[in-house]
């Protein structure tokens, strides 16, 4: 049986899906009031001792711990501080490499203002080591 360790809302988008967007879409809109981060699914995150679960109407993501390859907790050159309000100032996504080249950017229990990416980076981070 696998044991619960953080549950919270989540957005997430993969690289994939980022550079499908317009710029636009992925720099000016996002310094207005209102608008919600860069992303494509909105859902409930899930980690266990075992796998991280994502949960959305649209996507559900399944990756087991040992599938993870990097961790990654800032901007980089497909999630720039450009496509955040105030620059990234006050959250920055996670960023997971797993089996093969998939990269996913999560944004976990976004307020308008803050995230708990923190609190879950260092969690993840503890497990994966």
């Amino acid at each position: 049986m696998q044991q619960l360790l953080f549950q919270k809302k989540a957005l997430w988008i993969h690289d994939y899906e980022i550079h499908q967007r317009s710029t636009v879409e992925r720099f000016a809109v996002r310094h207005f009031s209102g608008v919600p981060p860069l992303a494509q699914h909105y859902g409930i995150l899930t980690l266990t001792d075992k796998e991280l679960l994502l949960e959305a109407e649209d996507e559900n993501v399944g990756i087991t711990l040992s599938e993870i390859k990097q961790l990654y907790h800032g901007f980089d050159e497909y999630y720039s501080s450009a496509s955040a309000k105030n620059f990234g100032a006050f959250w920055q996504p996670i960023r997971l490499n797993y089996t093969g080249n998939a990269r996913l950017y999560l944004i976990i229990g976004y307020n308008g203002i803050y995230t708990a990416n923190g609190k879950f980076f260092q969690l993840l981070k503890e497990l994966l080591s």
